[in-house]
């Protein structure tokens, strides 16, 4: 997977209103910590981040986060909590853990279904369950997806995480009997038979006896 360089700053702590003062000047207020290293409060280019979340890799994205004041804090990081307004979905906060290159992760990746399945093209309706799975490997060695064709994916038939092939040196750790998509039948709904013209009449007869 790619790393991708986002501009970070460090950040006092305490006075109200510091993360306003960070979301006016364009910057995003987050928390960086893990690796045995000290906490620390920062801020990152909203333009630059948010780009990036919106690439294939999205939240799951592998980071290098620069110091232009303190480049010895640079480091690599993933995102582990983002904190989003609840009206306009802006990101207001995240938090990111900082990573080691030489060090095997785990990390959700993506799984792309390609193809048109030959059950769909039959009437069939394809039933899509899961959409990404959890992957051991070393950072850069994170796939952007895992892709599978399913254009052989028949009537009545399922595709599951064991049909799936990893990258070498890529562990895919979820469980292989979890169905990613299946192709079924689409459900008929019987209509009731409408009832015959003599049967109608006697119908009517015994409902005015009745009476």
């Amino acid at each position: 997977m790619q790393l991708h360089t986002v501009k970070a700053k460090t950040r006092s702590t305490g006075r109200k209103g510091l993360n306003t003062q960070a979301r006016v000047e364009g910057n995003i207020p987050s928390v960086l910590y893990g690796n045995n290293a000290q906490n620390m409060t920062i801020t990152v280019n909203r333009r630059s981040l948010e780009k990036i979340l919106h690439t294939e890799g999205g939240t799951h994205a592998l980071l290098q986060l620069e110091f232009e004041e303190a480049p010895e804090a640079n480091t690599p990081v993933i995102v582990k909590a983002i904190q989003n307004h609840p009206v306009s979905g802006a990101v207001l906060h995240v938090d990111f853990l900082r990573i080691s290159l030489d060090e095997r992760i785990q990390s959700p990746v993506s799984i792309v279904l390609n193809g048109r399945p030959k059950g769909v093209i039959d009437g069939g309706i394809m039933d899509h369950q899961i959409r990404e799975v959890i992957v051991e490997c070393l950072a850069l060695d994170i796939p952007e997806h895992l892709a599978i064709d399913i254009t052989d994916l028949g009537m009545g038939e399922s595709l599951h995480v064991s049909d799936l092939q990893a990258p070498e040196g890529v562990t895919i750790l979820s469980d292989p009997a979890l169905t990613i998509a299946s192709i079924h039948a689409p459900r008929v709904v019987k209509a009731e038979e409408a009832p015959v013209a003599g049967e109608a009449e006697e119908a009517k007869e015994e409902s005015k006896t009745e009476e």
